[in-house]
């Protein structure tokens, strides 16, 4: 039987004991025994229940057991492992102090701190203090009761140091604000998956930087493995093939660059990218280039005979809304009401979060594209237009590629689960 969710004093304990919640289990399973007369012997009890760090307990443990609990009349979970205690002296970190660590650790990390081994002695001194040695417990027994005894809100697993994930984190207030644009679109738009899967077009402007300067296409190239693990040797890792290329490495355009743009378009099951070329401005004017060959796309992803998806769904970007007000840029909502369509968010788009990445299907979809960009190689050789041309060729094939390997059907039909996972998790980053 799995141990049930709870705090890390709840399920966890000594390595080769039983954790209070399955000492509760075997509780249990003793009183329905009598109650009921199973004649369940101590080894069909053992099988209920696992040991910290994993296996069943002997038979003989759990006689012990029984007889502890059927002497202690003010027995509990957690109260005695029912060994003897061993020789030698008491711990000096002992289960008092360390529970006090673990709770200034995990306090800290809810007031948005980051938790450590110094912040720690600051906020609770007398239980990192050593008494025998009068100076504070060493950073190897402080950072032990992390690992062993501290974990997250709403989770058992406990606290491991790892790379955290390259989403940015969100303020309380944009939480507050995703929250209850989440909870409007469900009670009060909705549409179910359905709706969104027939009449929505997700769309986003995406961009890929040619260059035919050296140490530009140098940047480029190495931007495509910045944050990723590597295999190396360990006495290499300051060689500079194993190191890291620029953060900013394809996302800023020098002097002489050519900035290529494309929008990557989702609806009824299919993706679509729309090459805009070098000359095209992320600006109303721009918006409304592409407005005018959405129609056209839209007949090559549906079908002629199909009608059109008429609702345009897109983030609060330049060019779509003004930043500050959230107000629709006027030259693209003239276009979008010249070829039929409207935008979802309406004229007014300042209910809309301005940062909502993860919960956008659109998003994903690019996501996917970049993913199949990275792992091809793509020569920089040559001019800029023979460049752009190789850069063409490979967005095609990446279309293929998405509609032929990728849920784009479920993607179309994913926004209403999402925004309620937004309002579960009220607000917070979803793992799209």
């Amino acid at each position: 039987m799995k141990p049930a969710r709870g705090p890390a004093w709840w399920i966890t304990g000594r390595i080769g004991t039983l954790a209070p919640w399955a000492q509760a289990v075997v509780w249990a399973a003793l009183k329905i025994d009598k109650a009921r007369d199973l004649e369940m012997v101590d080894e069909d009890i053992a099988n209920l229940v696992q040991k910290v760090g994993g296996g069943t307990p002997s038979k003989t443990a759990i006689a012990k057991w029984r007889r502890l609990m059927d002497t202690d009349k003010d027995w509990y979970p957690g109260k005695d492992d029912g060994e003897k205690s061993k020789p030698g002296p008491r711990r000096l970190l002992n289960v008092q102090k360390q529970t006090a660590i673990a709770h200034s650790a995990m306090a800290c990390k809810r007031a948005g701190l980051e938790p450590s081994v110094a912040l720690v002695r600051e906020r609770c001194p007398d239980a990192t203090w050593n008494p025998k040695t009068k100076a504070p417990f060493t950073d190897k027994y402080i950072l032990d009761v992390f690992k062993k005894r501290c974990h997250d809100d709403d989770s058992d697993v406990l606290w491991t140091q790892q790379y955290p994930l390259q989403k940015t984190a969100l303020p309380d207030f944009l939480m507050e604000w995703r929250e209850t644009w989440g909870r409007r679109e469900l009670l009060v738009e909705g549409h179910n998956a359905g709706w969104f899967f027939r009449h929505c077009v997700w769309v986003d402007p995406c961009y890929n930087i040619l260059s035919t300067n050296r140490r530009q296409v140098f940047a480029l190239d190495k931007a495509k493995s910045a944050k990723t693990k590597r295999w190396m040797s360990k006495d290499k890792r300051t060689y500079s093939r194993n190191l890291r290329g620029s953060q900013h490495g394809g996302k800023q355009q020098q002097f002489g660059d050519r900035k290529v743009w494309w929008f990557v378009m989702v609806t009824r099951g299919r993706i679509h990218i729309e090459v805009m070329g070098g000359a095209w401005r992320q600006i109303g004017k721009g918006m409304a280039e592409f407005v005018d060959r959405l129609p056209a796309a839209l007949v090559k992803m549906v079908g002629a005979e199909e009608a059109l998806p008429r609702i345009v769904f897109s983030d609060r970007g330049p060019g779509f809304y003004q930043g500050s007000t959230g107000h629709i840029v006027r030259e693209y909502a003239d276009a979008l009401e010249a070829q039929g369509f409207r935008p979802y968010a309406g004229a007014d788009a300042s209910t809309q979060p301005p940062d909502i990445p993860d919960v956008l299907p659109h998003e994903t979809a690019v996501a996917w594209i970049r993913n199949f960009l990275r792992k091809r190689k793509f020569s920089r050789s040559g001019s800029l237009d023979t460049q752009e041309e190789k850069l063409r060729e490979l967005l095609l094939a990446c279309e293929r590629h998405v509609n032929s390997n990728h849920d784009v059907d479920g993607l179309c039909r994913s926004f209403p689960e999402r925004l309620k996972k937004l309002v579960a998790k009220k607000g917070d980053r979803l793992s799209h």
